[in-house]
């Protein structure tokens, strides 16, 4: 049976009434049982007021209470962002200065030194507390406090013998006892000091877009390309002047990095002062969508060596030309930069049948990594398998992009020594955020980045868009014919006499 509509009605107004009665009694329990003191004062001092009739004492006590009720309730993104959260920030850093021996001694960058000495009996330390008999107990002191960005920032003063190492080896500890998400340890320029830095929320966290610049967009500088945002807000601009290797593990959002690269360089390629050469041997799942923009293409491990190889002798013939000119190339329509993206590097050099085909792959990649910056000539690879042995030029890479990465140990295969005590993390990045990632910073620590995502229609675009001024064909040169060995005297004998002649 149908029900009528003024019983729905009735219902819908008795659910409203009832969200808006708990939203008000549930605030104002929570209320009291978080500041019980300060709300049975004011909750007494109103009785009071309300008993001898002052009405205006009730006013004042009452109006503003109701007022910020009533904002949270109605604007709760404004009540947030203007008071909640700046009176929660201001609170914790408040605590933070307060318990800032307590948290050093606990994560054990305090230490305790015999009650002698420099430090007597009576005598102050530099947190405020005297000295008493037996060990005193010694931790940096705290100069400063400051929230940016959503980011907690303390500047520690560290002991007589601490290293900015000792910090470093303390983040993790330092993050679960003030409950981050993460820390990081950030040194001044002269590494005798450092910056403590707690994100409490992952602002990479959701997906983002990829931009394709628009077909009128200017040329855009010519050292970096901007790929994505870091997670203190700023733009991740990565540098194309040195050849770069990506790593990760699949679906860890490599593509992400390839087409955002693509989508930069595409004025530029369009207008013929950067050429792009990509190298697919995964049948051209990769990059055969944006086949328009790259000048010369290949998805064949004989067709990616030649052009490896051509592109290796003409490194070496600018070279030439250049020399005794200038030593830095400047692109132009004539001298056009090179940028030679290879989808899966461990196809090509590693697991490739042919030993000839991968001993001549890897000579003409040696030459233009080690050779190619100074001409204009950088390689970008990208592979899942970061291991020397499958890699043998990866020192040769200058500039590394770790993504998801399955353990530590290849973290430091794709990062170095002590990649992990400056935080980069790359095995504990989850399968949900594609294209988070680390890259080195100046520093040289790791700074957590992330890519924005790449559809196949932002693909077809982008291929519209910017193609190539024209494509170079691949020609594999012909095998030189070997001329027939003439047999020796004891082969021509013993033909001699196989047909009953004398030998």
């Amino acid at each position: 049976m149908t029900s009528l509509p003024w019983v729905r009605q009735a219902g819908r107004v008795l659910a409203l009434v009832g969200r808006e009665v708990g939203w008000w009694v549930g605030g104002t329990g929570r209320l009291w049982w978080r500041y019980k003191l300060r709300t049975s004062l004011h909750g007494a001092a109103t009785a009071v007021a309300w008993w001898q009739d002052q009405l205006v004492l009730i006013a004042a006590l009452v109006i503003p209470v109701v007022a910020l009720a009533t904002w949270a309730r109605g604007w709760p993104a404004s009540y947030r962002g203007r008071l909640a959260d700046p009176l929660a920030r201001y609170r914790f850093a408040r605590w933070l200065r307060r318990e800032w021996p307590l948290l050093m001694e606990s994560v054990g960058l305090a230490r305790r030194v015999p009650a002698t000495g420099h430090l007597r009996r009576g005598d102050r330390r530099r947190d405020g507390t005297e000295v008493e008999d037996g060990p005193v107990v010694e931790s940096p002191s705290l100069d400063r406090v400051r929230w940016t960005r959503g980011q907690l920032m303390a500047w520690p003063r560290l002991l007589t013998g601490q290293t900015v190492d000792d910090v470093e080896l303390a983040a993790d500890r330092l993050r679960v006892a003030v409950g981050a998400r993460r820390c990081r340890i950030l040194p001044n320029p002269e590494v005798t000091g450092c910056s403590i830095v707690w994100s409490f929320s992952d602002p990479l966290a959701a997906p983002f877009d990829a931009t394709v610049p628009a077909e009128d967009a200017p040329l855009g500088p010519v050292g970096w390309v901007p790929l994505g945002w870091t997670e203190d807000g700023q733009v991740w601009r990565l540098s194309i002047t040195m050849s770069t290797l990506v790593a990760g593990s699949s679906d860890s959002g490599k593509a992400s990095v390839t087409w955002g690269l693509l989508f930069a360089l595409g004025p530029q390629n369009r207008a013929g002062v950067v050429q792009l050469h990509g190298i697919d041997l995964k049948g051209g799942m990769e990059l055969s969508m944006g086949r328009p923009l790259f000048t010369r293409y290949a998805q064949t491990v004989d067709h990616a060596v030649a052009m490896l190889e051509d592109d290796a002798r003409n490194l070496q013939a600018r070279a030439e030309r250049l020399a005794g000119r200038t030593r830095q190339h400047v692109q132009s329509v004539d001298e056009p930069s090179v940028v030679i993206v290879i989808d899966e590097l461990a196809a090509l050099i590693a697991y490739t049948t042919d030993r000839d085909l991968t001993r001549r792959a890897e000579a003409a990649l040696s030459i233009i990594l080690s050779q190619g910056r100074a001409v204009g000539y950088r390689v970008f690879a990208f592979l899942q398998d970061p291991r020397k042995e499958t890699v043998k030029m990866r020192h040769l890479l200058t500039q590394v992009i770790g993504l998801r990465l399955r353990d530590r140990e290849e973290v430091t295969m794709v990062f170095g020594d002590g990649a992990l005590r400056h935080g980069a993390l790359c095995h504990k990045i989850p399968h949900t955020t594609r294209g988070v990632g680390y890259v080195l910073g100046e520093d040289n620590h790791p700074i957590r980045v992330r890519a924005g995502f790449v559809s196949d229609d932002m693909i077809k675009t982008a291929a519209a868009r910017f193609p190539a001024p024209r494509q170079i064909p691949i020609i594999i040169p012909a095998e030189p014919e070997t001329p027939a060995r003439r047999p020796s005297t004891r082969a021509r004998a013993a033909a001699r006499t196989s047909v009953g002649g004398e030998p």
